[in-house]
């Protein structure tokens, strides 16, 4: 695991392969193990891969009352410098998405969403996150059991009872301060649909995707007026990585170009 520090906060990844870089994004109360067997399909194709433990996640820490979406950004981009990255291929996975489209406003990258979204909290979803605030406050395993299992489509769930399981497991490590300060961040996040107008950017969307539901997203698409290009995989949640793992792999390579 190897380490950039950007304004106080250490940020810890891990490099493996050889090639183009491209960067692996994880979501909210996830790490970058998520991406792991990913990660080793990507390098064998003679590609270099980082996998990144955001602050309040995996190995990094996080001390302050929000986590905004820009900070999570700027230590990516404090990587980048580090490794010196010119351009990196970046798959950012819901959160992660999030974080993608700040760095995308700070350098150069090749951006992929997968099952992400460009726009900000409505009224009703500030009000969720900050429900989800509140519940941390009180009890943190009642969240985790709560909102991990709808990640998943319900048709898939049984099939993915040990992932889930795990994730609850993992997600458990995080200190409840680190997982409010994330909720924060990703209510007071900005809607991006502008960096979408000026630079290219994919997405890949899950076809039973409760978070990012398909009519939201064609809602939103609708006013802009350049189209980003989107892959769906079909009979996936939220989780494509474990409901269809081929499936994912499949776009990633396409947007890989491989």
């Amino acid at each position: 695991m190897k380490v950039v520090e950007f304004e106080n906060t250490k940020l810890h990844y891990r490099v493996a392969g050889k090639g183009d870089p491209v960067i692996f994004l994880h979501g909210f109360l996830e790490s970058s193990s998520m991406w792991d067997a990913i990660a080793v399909q990507v390098a064998a194709l003679g590609f270099k891969t980082i996998l990144v433990d955001f602050p309040c996640h995996g190995e990094s820490r996080f001390e302050g009352e929000i986590c905004t979406m820009a900070f999570m950004a700027g230590c990516v981009d404090a990587l980048c410098k580090v490794e010196d990255y010119k351009n990196p291929f970046v798959f950012g996975h819901s959160m992660g998405g999030y974080v993608g489209l700040e760095l995308l406003k700070k350098r150069g990258i090749q951006l992929t969403l997968v099952h992400s979204n460009f726009w900000d909290d409505s009224g009703p979803k500030k009000m969720d996150r900050n429900r989800v605030v509140s519940i941390v406050k009180q009890n943190k395993m009642r969240l985790l059991n709560e909102a991990i299992p709808n990640l998943f489509a319900t048709k898939n769930r049984d099939n993915c009872e040990g992932i889930i399981r795990d994730l609850i497991c993992e997600a458990a490590t995080i200190p409840s301060t680190e997982i409010i300060a994330s909720t924060k961040g990703m209510r007071d996040r900005l809607h991006n649909g502008e960096v979408l107008e000026m630079h290219e950017v994919k997405m890949i969307h899950g076809e039973l995707d409760t978070v990012v539901k398909t009519e939201k997203l064609n809602e939103e698409l609708s006013l802009l007026k350049n189209q980003p290009n989107i892959q769906l995989i079909s009979d996936a949640g939220h989780m494509s990585i474990w409901e269809r793992p081929n499936a994912l792999i499949k776009c990633i390579k396409t947007n890989l170009r491989v």
